[in-house]
């Protein structure tokens, strides 16, 4: 019995701490009370009106996709991966070598060492009496940068 008299006790000094919360629950609080144009609204018509002004809006998605289409580079040799570009023919002079590279799109581009290809930024970095071989910077799947180096043959696979 001792432990419901207790229980019981504090039941009742509990109810004695109602009229103290009852008077702190009668005084409006200053924080959550709406601003006077948002009050003035919803009174009006009775329903609140979000209007975002300049701020970004909560429902769109904070990171978006690109979408599945190609994206345009500078020049066409930028528009285009350089898996998909051909080696159509080389040429050199004395100490330089220039290449032929024909695009999808059935175009050809005349580049020599340096020249800026494929869309991820790849540049030429050699070019040789059957080889072009272009440097690029990928992302891995760690998230990090790494270099990849593509080697395209004038002849394609038909030699080796």
């Amino acid at each position: 019995m001792g432990c419901w008299s207790l229980i019981i006790a504090l039941f009742f000094v509990s109810l004695s701490w109602l009229p103290c919360a009852n008077a702190y629950a009668a005084e409006p609080n200053p924080v959550s009370a709406p601003p006077a144009d948002v009050a003035a609204s919803t009174q009006n018509s009775g329903a609140y009106e979000y209007t975002g002004l300049d701020r970004r809006d909560p429902f769109a998605p904070l990171v978006s996709r690109r979408d599945g289409g190609r994206e345009k580079g500078i020049s066409p040799l930028e528009s285009y991966d350089v898996t998909e570009m051909k080696i159509i023919a080389i040429l050199w002079e004395k100490k330089k070598h220039f290449a032929v590279i024909s695009l999808p799109d059935g175009k050809s581009y005349n580049v020599m060492d340096g020249a800026k290809v494929g869309s991820h930024g790849g540049v030429i970095t050699k070019i040789t009496k059957d080889t072009v071989v272009i440097r690029e910077r990928i992302r891995d799947a760690s998230g990090g940068m790494s270099a990849r180096e593509t080697v395209l043959r004038l002849r394609g696979e038909e030699e080796e």
